[in-house]
């Protein structure tokens, strides 16, 4: 009796087999195209705003050295930041300085 078990759950099994397994190929490939569809519109991580250092051109501390300015905003955005008592705008850049802050023009010149 246990060989006709074994029989019939063998070919019981072929024919689950072989009816999965000619469209099992179709259903990888359609949850691997959904996966990767998925995938791709996942929003893009945000990148964390980056704290910068910028020397302030034309300008100088009490004690004779430029003044630094720190911030996350962008380049090109306008700063009016006080100087020596006085509010004078400048434009962030991108160009960087050998002590490796980043250079902020000045827009209205005295």
């Amino acid at each position: 009796m246990p060989v006709l078990v074994s029989l019939a759950l063998d070919k019981g099994l072929d024919l689950l087999g072989t009816a999965v397994g000619q469209g099992l190929l179709v259903v990888l490939l359609l949850a691997a195209a959904v996966i990767a569809w998925l995938w791709c519109r996942r929003p893009a991580e945000a990148v964390p705003p980056r704290v910068r250092q910028f020397t302030l051109l034309r300008t100088e501390d009490s004690d004779g050295s430029p003044v630094r300015y720190e911030t996350t905003l962008p380049t090109g955005t306008t700063i009016t930041p006080w100087v020596n008592g006085h509010q004078r705008q400048y434009i962030l850049t991108d160009g960087q300085l050998a002590d490796g802050s980043f250079a902020a023009e000045p827009l209205d010149h005295l």
